[in-house]
């Protein structure tokens, strides 16, 4: 394993805000080192620029002073080369002999100690021209040009000293390296704080969603003012919170009303067969009421969870739909002609049937159909009338299925379509009371084909669904 590779791991076990103190402090020194980096090549850009062109500037005057000498020698005069030469810049003239004749600074190093502190290596921001010798402390920069009168060449050399330069700015990278420490640590002190006072909330939710248990979903985040991402994911949890607790009360209410429902049917069957065990068989005509009892029940507790397993297969999304394009007229027409051969009891209509196509799936839209004829013929007493209609109405057909039953209170039409909700009234016999979760299957059924319902009832008058169904064009 390589050292990237156990950094990289060693990184990986700190905690979040200890990976955003480090990332701080990193950014921070990498910003530092632009700076100081930045810092010290103009520094030393200006340190060594301005000497050089001294130097140059010197050299220029030089000549100046040499092109009038040829004009007039006789007036040749030492001083006039330090009235030519800029402020700290030292000038030896050097005859062919290696005799110095002129000199503006007796004190200054000699050339033999110049050439003998001469640097191999010249610092980077020295020109290729420019000779540099560091002499203890001094570093000293040295150009050179050579000048020919009548046959004699003498050498001129221009000496600058950028000592004091150089100590002010090795002080200063003492007091920048000062600096940059302070900053570093002050970096990471305001990265621990600034990433634990961003990472508390996460904290907070941390803690929280720790003590939220199945039993317990009332905890919720705190919300605060601040308007940032923070209080958004706060807000997202708090309404998945919500979501969760909601399908948990469901699910928990689903349990308990199914629970009831089926213990209902078997406490039914357990006491018909105690009945046939104590009393026996003997009178056959109570024998078989009591097994066609028996059977009724489990009949109804098959239906119960058949169901049941349907809204489970739905809420898992495991319930197939096989659509395909299919003739409306003759399903309405099928189902309501099964349905008179099997009601006597109620007056059975069917208004109105345009031909007209859909695409859906046959046997949950016979399924849901049945669903609202039963309940029709449920809640609708003895004599009454059920009435279907299915007309075109501009780009949709509208299927309604009334009955002159005991009508739904306002209150409970928003009502009908939870599960296990049931309506109970004294003119109904026990045997019309379902399980409540009809309706529920409907609603289903038609969401899964963008089938709109409505409802219109009046108490004691009846009741009219309404479907509203796209048409296959």
């Amino acid at each position: 394993m390589g050292v990237s590779e156990k950094i990289k791991r060693k990184f990986n076990t700190f905690e979040i805000s200890t990976k955003i103190t480090l990332g701080y402090a990193a950014c921070f020194i990498l910003l530092l080192m632009i700076i100081n980096g930045a810092m010290w090549f103009g520094v030393m850009y200006a340190i060594y620029t301005p000497a050089e062109n001294s130097i140059r500037y010197s050299m220029e005057q030089i000549e100046h002073v040499f092109e009038e000498l040829e004009t007039n020698y006789t007036k040749f005069n030492p001083n006039s080369f330090r009235g030519a030469l800029v402020a700290g810049v030292v000038l030896r003239v050097v005859d062919e002999g290696g005799e110095v004749f002129i000199d503006t600074d007796e004190n200054y190093p000699t050339i033999d100690m110049f050439y003998k502190g001469l640097l191999i290596d010249p610092p980077i921001f020295s020109e290729p021209d420019f000779e540099v010798a560091k002499i203890g402390s001094a570093l000293i920069y040295c150009e050179k040009m050579d000048y020919t009168h009548e046959g004699e060449t003498v050498t001129l050399f221009f000496f600058k000293t950028i000592t004091s330069e150089l100590i002010l700015f090795d002080n200063l990278e003492k007091f920048l390296f000062i600096l940059d420490v302070l900053g570093i640590l002050l970096a990471i002190s305001v990265g621990r704080m600034v990433s634990g006072r961003v990472l508390t909330p996460i904290k907070v939710m941390n803690e929280l969603a720790r003590e939220i248990a199945f039993e317990k979903m009332g905890g919720r985040i705190p919300i605060g003012e601040a308007d940032d991402e923070l209080n958004e994911l706060a807000k997202t949890l708090n309404e998945m919170l919500d979501r969760l607790q909601g399908g948990i009360n469901k699910q928990q209410k689903f349990v308990s009303d199914a629970s009831h429902e089926l213990r209902t049917p078997a406490a039914v069957i357990k006491g018909y067969i105690e009945f046939i065990e104590n009393y026996g068989t003997a009178d056959e005509a109570l024998l078989k009421e009591n097994l066609k009892v028996i059977g009724s029940e489990a009949q109804n507790m098959q239906n119960l969870l058949e169901n049941l397993l349907f809204l489970s297969r739905t809420d898992q999304k495991r319930q197939k739909l096989n659509k395909k394009v299919l003739d409306l007229d003759d399903i309405v027409g099928d189902v309501m002609s099964k349905m008179k051969t099997v009601v006597k009891t109620h007056k059975v209509e069917l208004l109105k049937n345009d031909p007209v196509k859909i695409f859906g799936d046959d046997t949950t839209i016979r399924q849901m159909l049945r669903i609202f004829l039963d309940n029709a013929v449920k809640y609708t007493p003895e004599g009454g009338s059920i009435k279907v209609s299915s007309k075109i109405d501009g780009g949709k057909i509208l299927l309604s299925i009334s009955d002159s039953g005991i009508g739904i209170a306002p209150e409970n039409q928003k009502k009908i379509f939870d599960r296990f909700f049931r309506i109970d009234s004294e003119d109904l016999v026990s045997e019309a009371n379902g399980s409540g979760l009809g309706l529920s299957i409907a609603k289903w059924i038609a969401d899964s084909h963008d089938i709109k319902i409505s409802v219109a009832s009046t108490l004691g008058k009846g009741t009219t669904f309404t479907l509203t169904v796209p048409i296959k064009n």
